[in-house]
């Protein structure tokens, strides 16, 4: 059997961090101490241009190219188009953003939906993967803002769904006792919730008194208006706490023992540059209890017991982990394509990627084979522990 992380980590964090907001000196701040001092493998997000008059200096590639020195993943839509007053957002801009994107040889993974953005695909507007609209009458118009056949040419696969969680560590089922007993409301409450939920099979009804359990995979298939299907993934937080001050909170020390404990996943809900309006006075951008918060996922990371990594990453692995198919018979591990991310397995897909096992009497280790379709695939092959092995990707 497959263990969930490659050994000997417990569990996986990253950030999955909205550029909004930023200044260039706060940005310089965080890379020296995120990237700099801890040393964090992490990667961050980009707005290609901004043009929003609320926020003039707001960092993005266009103006301030020295943030390419970061390894960006992620882009937060095609721009900052918000309060952009009479400049409006068209098909053309995706189309620019494109070329600069190629010219800077960032290769995005991830799309996550911008505020109120006219060409998001899901967060309050769907307008950026409808080809078409049909009024009342039956006519057919074509959607200028229409770019999710843009956004997978340039490789994204991965894209936000919209929401955040509060439950600490997704990539694991969660059990209803487990969910309402651990919710912020009082313990009355949550017990009262917890046997309704057993005792009311109604779906509306349970929908109504909030009773159902959330999903709490980490990531999952969706099909859009146009018939593209990518994969949608959560992130973990609360809205209030989404600035420099409220990660701290949210990625206290308590709360990153349980995600390890739980042996989940974790991608923080963050806006690295956005501090509250009361704190914008303060001399530095990263208040203490959020260095120490960072700290704390460094020594867990040292310790190998937290993954942490850009969040594609995270996904790439989770995705190649649950295509993964054992043939004992045959002493080989076979690594099958999902036909989302990957319509096909090759060996520079797998470069620096570990799986480890659970090690038993199926497989003869000596001669073991790791294929995709009909390709072996080259690896090598670490005994770890009595009882568990890895396969190591050149």
């Amino acid at each position: 059997m497959i263990l969930k992380y490659p050994y000997p980590y417990k569990a996986w964090f990253t950030v999955a961090n909205d550029p909004d907001n930023t200044l260039i000196k706060d940005w310089k701040e965080l890379d020296a101490f995120i990237w700099g001092e801890l040393e964090l493998p992490l990667s961050n997000s980009i707005f290609i241009k901004s043009f929003n008059n609320n926020l003039p200096q707001q960092v993005n590639l266009t103006e301030h190219p020295e943030i390419l020195t970061q390894k960006h993943d992620i882009i937060h839509t095609w721009g900052d188009y918000m309060h952009s007053r009479r400049l409006g957002f068209d098909r053309e801009d995706a189309i620019e953003a494109v070329k600069i994107i190629e010219q800077n040889s960032i290769e995005p993974k991830v799309w996550i939906d911008h505020a109120q953005f006219i060409g998001n695909l899901i967060h309050f507007s769907n307008k950026g993967s409808t080809p078409s609209t049909k009024d009342a009458s039956g006519i057919v118009y074509k959607n200028y803002v229409y770019t999710l056949d843009l956004i997978k040419q340039i490789g994204i696969r991965y894209i936000w769904n919209g929401g955040i969680t509060n439950i600490i560590g997704q990539d694991r089922k969660i059990s209803a006792s487990k969910y309402f007993m651990q919710s912020p409301v009082s313990s009355r409450k949550s017990l009262v919730k917890l046997i309704l939920n057993q005792l009311i099979h109604s779906k509306r009804i349970r929908k109504l008194l909030k009773l159902n359990i959330p999903d709490n995979r980490q990531y999952y298939p969706n099909e859009f208006a146009d018939g593209s299907r990518l994969y949608c993934f959560s992130r973990y937080g609360t809205w209030k706490d989404a600035d420099i001050y409220g990660l701290g909170n949210i990625l206290e020390q308590k709360k990153i023992d349980s995600l390890v404990e739980n042996e989940g996943t974790m991608v923080a809900y963050t806006h690295l540059g956005k501090r509250p309006a009361s704190k914008m006075k303060e001399p530095f951008h990263i208040p203490p209890k959020t260095k120490r918060s960072l700290r704390y996922i460094k020594e867990k990371y040292e310790s190998k017991i937290l993954m942490v990594s850009s969040i594609s990453s995270m996904l790439d692995y989770l995705v190649l982990r649950d295509h993964v198919k054992f043939s004992p018979q045959k002493n080989t591990i076979e690594i099958l394509p999902d036909n989302i991310r990957y319509s096909n397995i090759t060996q520079s897909d797998l470069t620096n990627k570990k799986f480890s096992f659970e090690r038993n009497n199926q497989f003869n280790l000596e001669t073991i084979k790791i294929i995709s379709g009909d390709t072996p695939l080259k690896f090598d092959l670490k005994i770890e522990e009595a009882n568990i092995f890895s396969i190591i990707f050149k």
